[in-house]
């Protein structure tokens, strides 16, 4: 007689929209995956859904209702950074781990929980492929264009330090709320116009990215003179852009992961769920958070495996007849056994090795690519040993700079306006004051100094000094 399977009650908090339901198919599908050859196992994971309804109150309200009424023993979600802040807190509170595969945000560090596990990477992790990126071309200025919420600002601190660190300057942080008409984001870029720097760094998620994108073709934005960078957040879904001619030139990174025949399964898969959840979706292949989601839902498993069987109850807490929802839920008995077999769980995923330390995912090396007619194109590869690299070679180097660049590593590259060559980063700006030089009239040492009227009484200034000081402003990388 087969043994009983001891169910472990997991709940998952997602926007259930068509991206939502298909990332939920996507983690059952993992574990259908995973028990079909771990028949032994004597836990299973018994997945409850809850929808976050695409905002922090949905969330927090999906998660209270799974600790207080369900007693789920682990929480897989919620999909965005701005909802998981209540989340870690409740988890905190109820020792439950609260297991995230797409909350990217820095600052959800620094609520310095144990029980919040991030199985994805800490956005701070690709700042050192775009400063490298920067760096290569030989830019000085860069403006900083991101989402006006916890997500956006998050890696602000990290990317502005790093750049500073690297001699390049932040002249503008421009920030755009999700909320934003296209009237508002139009003239947020007519601003940056008016500016003398070209180089812009964009991080915000990819909704409110394609609709920037867009204003900027139809502004002129996208054309000679102008180079864009991306975070993995808009990277990421280079391919689902639609149409990808918006995107023209840019470039973006993202975390590179080995191509496998596990991949190569699951994307045939993958393809059957999207046909199923989401007909009209215009991408059938898998993005990083679903790798990560289909890993973290593996990782759990392990762990609930390896934590043991015993104790999958609550201790309930004394609370007045006065309490709250949040004062009134009890506290996991197995969550501090479980967490701490998650953190040492280690596999290899869709998404690479699957490695947490301080309950983060370990940063792989990061992919650099370019969007060019037909999709994203990889141009080359960046690890914190080496720097830019041209192939996923990736041995290391006894070198021990944190931020070597070569262009000379990166493959062909289109810029926007369809140009080959990079553009130089500023032109001169339409809102400066102009740069007023005094000339001294004399009439000895005119090899040096030499001014002359013309029929119109304007003047006309030669002379060696003259040339020197012309040579000057000709090399300086900004306008003045």
């Amino acid at each position: 007689m087969a043994e009983a399977q001891i169910p472990v009650k997991v709940g998952v908090v997602l926007d259930m929209d068509a991206y939502g339901n298909m990332t939920f198919n996507c983690i059952s599908a993992a574990l259908t995956d995973f028990y079909a050859t771990h028949d032994h196992y004597k836990t299973r994971l018994d997945l409850i859904s809850r929808d976050s309804k695409g905002d922090v109150i949905g969330a927090a309200a999906a998660a209270l209702d799974l600790l207080k009424n369900v007693q789920v023993q682990a929480i897989i979600g919620p999909m965005y950074s701005v909802q998981a802040n209540f989340l870690i807190s409740l988890g905190q509170r109820a020792e439950v781990p609260i297991i995230t595969f797409s909350a990217t945000s820095p600052s959800l560090s620094l609520l310095r929980s144990p029980y919040f596990i991030r199985a994805a990477l800490n956005d701070s992790s690709q700042v050192g492929p775009i400063v490298a990126i920067v760096q290569a071309f030989g830019w000085r200025e860069v403006v900083l264009i991101d989402e006006d919420n916890e997500f956006g600002e998050g890696i602000v601190p990290f990317m502005v330090d790093a750049l500073g660190k690297a001699k390049v300057l932040v002249p503008y942080r421009s920030v755009i709320p999700p909320s934003a008409t296209d009237d508002q984001i139009a003239a947020e870029l007519y601003k940056l116009m008016t500016m003398q720097t070209r180089i812009f760094i964009v991080h915000m998620l990819n909704p409110l990215a394609a609709r920037l994108f867009t204003k900027a073709k139809e502004i002129g934005m996208m054309s000679q003179d102008y180079a864009w960078i991306t975070t993995d957040s808009v990277a990421n879904d280079f391919n689902s852009m639609d149409p990808p001619s918006i995107m023209l030139g840019v470039i973006g990174v993202r975390p590179y992961f080995p191509k496998t025949k596990h991949l190569d399964d699951f994307r045939i898969r993958y393809k059957e769920i999207v046909q199923r959840t989401n007909p009209k979706s215009l991408t059938y292949d898998p993005n990083i958070y679903v790798l990560w989601a289909y890993d973290s839902a593996i990782a759990l498993a392990m762990a609930a495996e390896e934590a043991g069987y015993k104790d999958l109850t609550y201790q309930v807490t004394k609370t007045s007849s006065n309490s709250t929802d949040l004062e009134s839920f009890g506290v996991s008995l197995s969550g501090p056994n479980l967490t701490r077999a998650l953190s040492n769980t280690t596999f290899v995923g869709l998404a690479g090795n699957f490695q947490l330390i301080n309950g983060e995912l370990q940063a792989p090396p990061y992919e650099i690519v370019n969007m060019v007619g037909s999709g994203a194109s990889v141009i080359g590869y960046w690890t914190k040993e080496n720097g830019i690299v041209s192939e996923p070679n990736f041995t290391s180097s006894s070198a021990n700079a944190y931020y070597p660049t070569s262009k000379s590593n990166l493959g062909s590259t289109i810029w926007p306006g369809n140009k080959s060559s990079p553009p130089k980063g500023w032109v001169v700006p339409t809102n400066g004051k102009k740069l007023r030089v005094g000339v001294p009239v004399k009439v000895s040492f005119t090899e040096f100094v030499r001014v002359t009227w013309n029929s119109d009484n304007s003047t006309k200034v030669e002379g060696y000094c003259i040339d020197v000081f012309d040579a000057v402003m000709a090399a300086l990388p900004y306008g003045v």
